[in-house]
């Protein structure tokens, strides 16, 4: 009955949501700042173009480098295990452990069959 052990699975498409909804916050705050020193048409638009293009900058970089979404999943999964009183210096030592680059890249290998499987049954359906 060890139910708690079990890992928390983060996706990407979770963590890319998460990523979003504070980024979707942080850009609120700046928008708030931002409609206070009243900016023209011109600067609203060319505001807009850049955080559409940040996103995108952002999402590929996330895409790309799938051991981002690994140390993220990791890293809640033991915070959510353990609770510790003092995160900040829980993930310090958490992260500066020796092993794990070779936990990381397990788990990566590990997704990567999975989506190789998930793939293989998606084209087999009818």
């Amino acid at each position: 009955k060890q139910w708690y052990q079990r890992r928390v699975a983060i996706t990407a498409g979770t963590l890319y949501k998460l990523y979003f909804e504070l980024y979707r916050a942080m850009e609120h705050a700046v928008i708030e700042k931002a409609n206070a020193i009243a900016l023209s048409e011109e600067q609203k638009a060319k505001l807009n173009k850049y955080k559409i293009q940040a996103r995108k900058d952002n999402e590929v970089f996330l895409r790309q480098h799938p051991e981002v979404s690994c140390l993220i999943s990791d890293f809640l999964h033991e915070v959510l295990l353990k609770r510790p009183e003092q995160v900040v210096e829980f993930a310090s030592q958490h992260f500066t452990q020796p092993e794990i680059r070779t936990r990381i890249n397990s788990q990566i290998q590990e997704e990567k069959k999975l989506l190789r499987r998930e793939a293989r049954l998606t084209q087999a359906a009818p």
